[in-house]
């Protein structure tokens, strides 16, 4: 016995017919008949009252109907299961602090691993992502810190550099700390991610206007005056904000200042992942 004969079986009890039965399953109407035939054998009963030019259930296939369609139904949950496990094999779900990073790795999950998904989405902090690590609502963390039990390898370096224009004082510094910066006004992409907690936390009087829109904060970050940051990471170019000193056309001229937390430690990412790992995970110091 095998699925298609129980299929053809209860094709033929809905339809009453196996012409249209066959018709129903794009097959010749010998051929089901012989396929309804054969399940009789393997079952050892007869399923139908034939006629001249009749067919119609007999009791034995009343009763065991409700059984093939209930196998039928089983067929297709696992059918179904088959392919939701399928997909999420091929989805890669990944909770970051940080937009550039997730960048960067989605790029090379196109590159590496094509027919891929990735499926992403920002995470509150540090301890929101280890939570959804450990918990498995996540594959993979894209964070700043390692956790226990968990597997690390190097993604990418991204340090942060303030962005001034190049007449403001801060223009002229090596670099700069959070204490230097503290008391100033900026202007903030909103999705910066754990940077944009980093500083409210180390420059709580600094004034911050923050734009939501990435399209629009470039265009801004191209005639404002406000300070802001920007990043060396793989994915970002930093004078796309800027231009090259266009002043005819009321752009302003920027310059790029490596930015240096009270420990005198370039900021930096990482991502850590649980095991075992379907793919890479990634960190940085």
């Amino acid at each position: 016995m095998n699925t298609d004969q129980v299929r053809h079986f209860v094709a033929v009890a809905r339809t009453g017919s196996v012409t249209a039965a066959a018709r129903e399953q794009h097959i010749s109407q010998p051929a089901l008949s012989r396929s309804v035939q054969h399940l009789e054998e393997d079952l050892g009963v007869s399923l139908f009252d034939r006629g001249k030019n009749s067919l119609a259930l007999n009791r034995v296939g009343r009763e065991l109907l409700p059984h093939a369609e209930e196998l039928l139904a089983a067929e297709r949950r696992m059918r179904q299961a088959s392919l939701d496990a399928s997909r999420r094999e091929r989805v890669l779900r990944v909770g970051t602090i940080a937009p550039a990073p997730l960048w960067y790795l989605t790029s090379l999950i196109v590159e590496r691993m094509p027919g891929a998904l990735v499926s992403s989405e920002m995470v509150g902090d540090e301890a929101d992502v280890e939570r959804a690590l450990f918990d498995s609502l996540i594959d993979l963390a894209i964070c700043t810190r390692e956790a226990p039990g968990m597997r690390s390898v190097l993604l990418m370096r991204e340090s942060l550099y303030l962005s001034a224009p190049k007449d403001h004082l801060l223009a002229q510094r090596e670099s700069v700390s959070f204490e230097d910066l503290d008391g100033e006004t900026f202007l903030l992409f909103g999705g910066i991610g754990f940077w944009g907690d980093m500083h409210r936390r180390t420059t709580p009087h600094a004034h911050m206007v923050v734009q939501e829109d990435l399209e629009v904060w470039r265009q801004l970050m191209r005639t404002t005056r406000m300070l802001g940051f920007s990043s060396d990471a793989p994915v970002l170019v930093r004078p796309d904000i800027a231009g090259a000193g266009a002043s005819d056309d009321g752009q302003v001229e920027w310059v790029f200042v490596p930015s240096v937390t009270r420990r005198h430690m370039s900021p930096s990412t990482c991502a850590y992942a649980r095991t075992p790992m379907r793919t890479a995970a990634w960190c940085a110091r």
